[in-house]
């Protein structure tokens, strides 16, 4: 086995029990919301709206890639700012790969930030640190782009919105919260954004932590103080990298407009005329929802019970819904395969160039 798919497999199986009983939770209150909201469906019909996709049913899968091209284009530019010009044909790969750890792994988006280190350090020559540095950079931007495609989302949705919100709760106080909800990415954003362009953020944090009353924690804290300088002047070149930053976030943001356009296209497939305003309106109303489900597998369950409840209320049939719900997953399941056999391919790859395990050695 090589070094990068141990040093995976340790951070998947090294998840908490907590975290673990939390997404099991997650997810059987999601399965209980499905059976509610499918329990009586016509099984006929559901069946014939996914056969309704037919020889286009592939199309399902052309938005995850354009937007997987996207989300790289927007890490090569951070790593371009951080002085490392790694091509995009080497980013998409690792992108398509970590985001099926992030499909599948408990609060998966742990998992891939660390899978996504490791893999640039072993085949793009991007030290372990910078990797961490791009995992902030990241999360940064993509915090900006996301809240620009909720206000966006709840404008042009705000008919759809409105109408679900007078239908599920009797008023239509839903597509306010939606649009408000805006502010809650922002808000993180501009304080990431602010610590970016300040001094000392790590360090600071150091300083902190190391008054802890945990004495283990403080020594190990301490011991990090070299890293967290270092760290500091990374996250410094990349918070002063405007113009970088800016075509990155854009690119970000339209990774999350092939979000809804890949939900229009599948509720075309299964039978709904072709409507943007609707797949935007449905997926930024999910928002708040998806936060809650992150920590249960691609938000098995709860992801699902949000979409039949949107859908069904915005007038979409229930066994449409249910096709919808099937074909979109059927259309995960197979980038997660495609994602997992990258990952092995880049396992054999390491493994032939015997480049030795240097994740965890790093993050110590």
């Amino acid at each position: 086995m090589s070094p990068e798919i141990a040093t995976i497999e340790i951070v998947i199986s090294g998840s908490r029990v907590v975290r673990a009983g939390f997404a099991v939770l997650v997810v059987a209150g999601g399965a209980a919301l499905l059976v509610r909201a499918f329990g009586a469906i016509d099984m006929r019909a559901t069946i014939d709206a996914v056969a309704h996709a037919g020889r286009f049913a592939p199309l399902a899968l052309a938005p995850f890639l354009f937007a997987m091209t996207l989300d790289a284009t927007g890490i090569h530019l951070v790593l371009r700012a951080l002085g490392h010009a790694v091509p995009l044909a080497r980013l998409l790969p690792i992108r398509i790969a970590t985001e099926a750890l992030h499909m599948t792994a408990p609060a998966g988006f742990v998992v891939a930030d660390t899978a996504t280190a490791t893999l640039l350090d072993a085949h793009c020559g991007v030290p372990f640190g910078d990797g961490a540095v791009l995992a902030v950079g990241r999360k940064w931007l993509v915090m900006r782009a996301h809240a620009l495609y909720i206000a966006l989302g709840a404008a042009c949705g705000a008919a759809v919105l409105t109408v679900v919100s007078r239908r599920l709760f009797g008023s239509g106080w839903f597509a306010g919260a939606v649009a408000a909800s805006a502010l809650l990415p922002l808000g993180l954003s501009m304080a990431l954004g602010a610590g970016l362009r300040g001094r000392s953020a790590l360090s600071r944090l150091q300083a902190v932590a190391r008054n802890c009353p945990w004495r283990a924690l403080a020594d190990r804290v301490a011991r990090w103080r070299t890293r967290a300088v270092a760290g500091d002047a990374r996250l410094a070149r990349l918070g002063a990298a405007r113009s970088a930053t800016w075509l990155a976030a854009a690119s970000f943001f339209a990774c999350w407009l092939f979000e809804s356009l890949e939900t229009a296209v599948v509720l075309w497939l299964v039978g709904t005329p072709f409507n943007v305003g609707l797949a935007m309106a449905v997926e930024v109303g999910l928002t708040l929802v998806r936060s809650i489900g992150n920590v249960a597998p691609a938000g098995l369950g709860i992801q699902d019970a949000g979409y039949a409840t949107l859908l069904t209320a915005a007038g979409v049939s229930p066994e449409t819904s249910a096709a919808f719900v099937l074909l979109k997953r059927g259309k995960e399941v197979v980038w997660i395969a495609v994602g997992y056999s990258l990952l092995a391919g880049m396992g054999r790859t390491e493994g032939a160039r015997n480049v030795g395990p240097r994740a965890f050695a790093k993050a110590a």
